[in-house]
């Protein structure tokens, strides 16, 4: 079973806002990242300002009880003891003085390199584990006794509580942000999407109503130069081609029928009369007659088969042969009513197979014979295509109908009836023929009448 798809407009929202969520995210976390790291900075700097005003305090005389400063401390004696510690610190372990940097297991994040008597700062990781993250020292002499000098250390503890609370502070900002930016940007994306797909949908809702008749109904082109213009465009012309296809076969059928009509109705006559007088009519004329409308249909069904085989056959179908030898073999397997005159190269190599090219040369061939009053003169050319001309000297055509006589079932005079001439399909064949070879045939002269067959050249191999 297909699942449930959602618009395009839905998907591209749901891919935009995706997106985003993953980039604002990252984006928010580094910044929050960012800030505690900044935040926890500024408590390292005055965690070691805090053991300097502890130390100077310290070697003032001053006695220190409980709290100081603003940061967790103890001060403790070389011997280990602590001399003073803020409340929460007073059971930390820290490492007694020493003139060399002291640590517990945590990294040296700051050491002033001094004598006994400088400043020297380390951090440990820990000394409390749940809240403390480090602690500051600061090493003085705490006097001279007995010829001695005693040492002490000022622990200042760096906790993160500070840049724990500044960024928790931040947080409800950040990720409501974070949501907001999601969703405006999910739905910004929806709706440039909508507004995007609504000629779209103009054009859908257009083709949708265009009924199956040629009724000339366009769709709309946008102002825009853009893709919707081209697809409009293209779409366009493909409703003026499926209009004038649905012409030409309600006009072929139409004629179809009424070419089919005339020769079924004599049939119909000569049985009727050879029924109603058997006495008057011989049979054999009558028989005579149904043979004669008989063959009539024959012919007209074979040549709609053929031009119905001619419009679905193939383009290019790469086969090749040599016009001159084709035009030869179809002037000699004619009745000559009138002298032929072929004019033709030994080798006229075309791309065209030569049961197509037979048929095309054969139906025109046919024609001039037909309508030829002394002569017919064939041509065959070679240059950059090759060009194969038929000329009668029969009654000429006018210039109005150079187009007009390659549409089916055409007659354009008296000459040219159902009765004497063909069947009117001829030309529309050939026609047909040379266009699926790449190629063109045209009415080029109407004095005297000349049709002019051009097809692609292909190597003389």
């Amino acid at each position: 079973m297909t699942g449930l798809r959602l618009p395009i407009a839905a998907r591209i929202a749901l891919a935009a806002g995706l997106l985003a969520a993953i980039l604002l995210t990252a984006g928010a976390f580094a910044v929050r990242a960012a800030i505690h790291a900044a935040q926890l900075r500024a408590t390292q700097q005055l965690a070691g300002v805090e053991a300097t005003q502890i130390t100077d305090a310290t070697r003032a005389g001053v006695h220190l009880y409980g709290e100081f400063g603003s940061l967790p401390y103890q001060l403790v004696r070389d011997d280990g003891v602590v001399i003073a510690a803020a409340p929460e610190a007073e059971t930390a372990v820290v490492p007694p003085p020493s003139t060399e940097a002291s640590q517990t297991a945590g990294e040296v994040w700051h050491l002033d390199p001094a004598t006994a008597a400088g400043a020297r700062v380390a951090v440990s990781s820990t000394l409390r584990a749940s809240s403390m993250t480090g602690v500051a020292a600061e090493d003085l002499p705490g006097g001279a006794r007995d010829k001695s000098t005693t040492v002490y250390r000022a622990y200042v503890f760096v906790t993160p509580t500070a840049a724990d609370r500044v960024v928790a502070s931040l947080d409800p900002f950040l990720w409501g942000s974070v949501a907001l930016a999601v969703a405006l940007i999910a739905a910004t994306a929806a709706a440039a999407t909508r507004r995007a797909l609504r000629p779209v949908e103009q054009m859908r809702v257009v083709a949708d109503g265009i009924a199956g008749a040629p009724d000339g109904t366009r769709l709309t082109e946008p102002d825009s130069p853009d893709e919707l213009r081209a697809l409009a465009t293209t779409l366009n012309a493909m409703l003026t081609r499926i209009d004038d296809a649905t012409v030409r076969q309600k006009r072929f059928i139409a004629d179809a029928a009424h070419e089919l009509r005339s020769p079924l109705a004599s049939l119909l006559a000569a049985i009727e009369v050879g029924r109603a007088h058997p006495d008057a009519l011989p049979p054999e004329r009558t028989l005579d007659r149904v043979e004669t409308e008989a063959r009539r249909l024959a012919g007209l069904a074979e040549e709609l088969l053929d031009l119905a085989s001619a419009s679905n056959a193939a383009q290019h179908n790469g086969e090749t042969c040599n016009a001159a030898e084709v035009v030869r073999d179809v002037v000699a397997g004619r009745t000559q009513q009138v002298p032929v005159e072929v004019s033709a190269p030994d080798t006229a190599p075309v791309h065209i197979a030569s049961g197509a090219l037979a048929r095309i040369v054969g139906n025109l061939v046919d024609n001039a014979l037909r309508h030829a009053s002394t002569r017919v003169e064939i041509a065959v050319a070679v240059d950059d295509l090759v060009s194969i001309s038929v000329t009668n000297d029969g009654e000429s055509l006018s210039a109005a109908d150079t187009e007009r006589i390659f549409e089916p079932f055409v007659r354009l005079d008296a000459s040219r009836s159902r009765d004497t001439g063909g069947t009117g399909l001829g030309l529309t064949i050939a026609r047909e023929l040379a266009t699926n070879a790449g190629g063109t045939i045209e009415l080029s002269r109407v004095v005297p009448t000349t049709f002019t067959v051009r097809l692609p050249l292909a190597s003389d191999d």
